[in-house]
């Protein structure tokens, strides 16, 4: 099965650290984000992913390549951001008339994907929202989708698209986007995939929903650690590392190359491969790979690779390749 995920985006709202890491990898409950996404893909029998890359784009790819040598990934780059359709489109030269999934690269979520997938009918994953002007919606008639609206004005449906869906073929979803895409037909200035969808609609093709059980944003520093609570919280995360003369405070994520001495460390405390942790006390914190913590209280934090911190702190949001000393 083959699954389309757009990872093209910059992820402003998370700098500093999209200046040198692309969004999708970034570090949440112990591996990238892209990991959780792939992770879900895998175990629903999706053997070809094609990445829609842009900003970073190499890194993400040769990323996705050393973690999951037993798939076939390919790339294709976007060169204009003017929406998910004309995202989704560039994979045409690589998808087949079957089963095919088109997952966002920053939404990590828990579903069953086993209901994404049906030969005969086009899935859509939702998620009964208070705020629906904010995204995609569905209007139903029973189980049937017949209409479909990018960010709403007036109410229409509280069901929110949440960045997961599937399509019975992929030679019709490539269809709909070219066709979109050739009509010059924009909504607030981008090719939508929600317009692609109610051209086939109008078609009649059919289209049903299946709601997310969690849905999870990490668009933000603070909702990137907020899911990265929830995450621990529901039992993800790595254990091993090696412990001296330290308390930890669960749930916590430490691979077995962390060194943690002479420190208090959680609880919601997520540590890459490498990092060195000592003297310190530190809480709800994403410290990525190759990093060095000493004589510091660090809470509410996101801190980088190959990041150096020694002295005292409150709350940090540092980079790749820092180096602080307070």
């Amino acid at each position: 099965m083959h699954a389309i995920i757009p990872v093209a985006g910059k992820g402003t709202r998370l700098r500093p650290h999209t200046w040198s890491t692309p969004k999708p990898l970034l570090q949440v409950a112990g591996k990238p984000i892209l990991g959780h996404i792939i992770d879900r893909l895998v175990s629903a029998g999706v053997v070809h992913v094609t990445l829609i890359v842009g900003y970073l784009g190499d890194m993400i790819v040769e990323w996705t390549k050393n973690e999951y040598p037993d798939i076939n990934v390919d790339f294709v780059k976007q060169n204009n951001m003017d929406g998910l359709a004309s995202a989704v489109n560039l994979a045409a030269p690589v998808t087949g008339d079957g089963v095919t999934l088109v997952v966002l690269g920053d939404t990590i979520f828990s579903a069953d994907l086993s209901r994404a997938i049906d030969p005969d009918r086009n899935m859509i994953a939702v998620k009964q929202v208070d705020d629906p002007g904010r995204f995609g919606v569905v209007l139903l008639e029973g189980d049937r989708v017949v209409r479909l609206v990018e960010k709403p004005e007036e109410f229409i449906s509280d069901l929110a698209i949440v960045g997961i869906y599937g399509f019975s073929s992929g030679t019709i979803l490539m269809s709909a986007t070219s066709r979109l895409i050739k009509s010059g037909k924009r909504t607030r200035g981008e090719y939508q995939l929600t317009d692609a969808m109610q051209l086939m609609l109008d078609e009649g093709y059919d289209f049903g929903v299946f709601e997310v059980d969690n849905w999870f944003d990490c668009g933000k520093p603070e909702t990137l650690l907020e899911t990265n609570r929830i995450l621990l919280n529901s039992g993800i995360g790595e254990s091993g590392a090696l412990i001296v003369d330290s308390v930890i405070i669960p749930p916590v994520s430490m691979p077995e190359s962390a060194v943690i001495s002479s420190s208090i460390v959680g609880p919601h405390v997520s540590l890459g491969c490498n990092t060195r942790i000592k003297n310190s006390i530190i809480s709800n914190t994403v410290i990525g790979e190759h990093s060095s913590i000493d004589l510091v209280n660090i809470r509410d934090s996101i801190i980088g690779d190959d990041v150096s911190v020694s002295g005292k702190a409150d709350k940090l949001n540092v980079g790749n390749s820092s180096k602080i000393e307070l």
